[in-house]
């Protein structure tokens, strides 16, 4: 009777033993299936991070790190350029999981500008231009090999352009630029002229973007919205004074 009971104890505990190591097996498998990429069904926040990171180095030849997922996003760098903060939308169906990026516009982002520099220069004379990637890219089907112009016509992006020109003809000016931009097909979401000091325009960079908008650290401001439903042009051109203080 003892031999028998301990056979069946020796018999459960051996059940229990495989079950643990069937679940523990699903388990690897499963995270080195998400790592790969493998459209499964995602669980956990980590797997998302660790999809998008694979599908982004897979389809352009470099590592990236996740640092975040906000909504039905993965925030994320690629590691050569850690200031780059590139998004990757997902949506889930079923056990697929489809990724857009808008990477593209970072590795078009120093050829749009000067592009858009030799347009506007004319106008405002020595400037500074910078774009900044809007969202997500409205053809997924944009990669390394995306030239240039495709881009410009097609994809979501911010002009910023900042001169220290004299404060006379900013809605004149800006309407040219308008302009331009329509005879060239330059999508971009939004265009965007600061009027600056020379002193400030000198030492001027693009991180410090954020802060002299939100401090008005500027003499003017116009802007306008493209509008990409209608593609009739630019929206309602916007207007604003900095800090009265500023300059003086």
């Amino acid at each position: 009777m003892k031999k028998r009971r301990l056979s069946q104890n020796e018999e459960a505990i051996k059940g229990i033993l495989l079950i643990i190591v069937f679940i523990l097996g699903l388990v690897f498998l499963r995270d080195i299936l998400v790592k790969r990429g493998v459209n499964i069904l995602m669980l956990t926040r980590e797997d998302y991070m660790n999809t998008a990171e694979y599908y982004m180095q897979k389809k352009y030849g470099e590592k990236f790190e996740g640092e975040y997922i906000y909504g039905g996003s993965v925030y994320m760098h690629p590691k050569s350029k850690p200031d780059w903060h590139v998004v990757v939308d997902f949506e889930s169906e079923g056990v697929m999981t489809y990724f857009h990026d808008n990477y593209v516009g970072y590795l078009k982002k120093e050829e749009l500008e000067k592009y858009i520099y030799e347009l506007v220069k004319p106008i405002y004379g020595e400037c500074k231009v910078y774009t900044q990637p809007y969202d997500f890219s409205l053809d997924d089907s944009f990669n390394i090999d995306t030239d240039i112009m495709t881009y410009v016509n097609r994809g979501n992006y911010i002009t910023c352009i900042f001169t220290y020109k004299k404060a006379e003809n900013i809605e004149k000016d800006f309407r040219k630029v308008c302009d331009i931009f329509l005879d060239k097909n330059l999508q971009t979401n939004r265009l965007l002229v600061t009027y600056f000091t020379k002193e400030d325009f000198d030492k001027f960079e693009e991180y410090r973007m954020d802060y002299i908008f939100n401090q008005q650290k500027y003499y003017y401001r116009i802007s306008s919205f493209y509008s990409k439903v209608d593609k009739v042009g630019f929206d309602e051109i916007k207007i604003l004074e900095g800090d009265e203080n500023y300059g003086k």
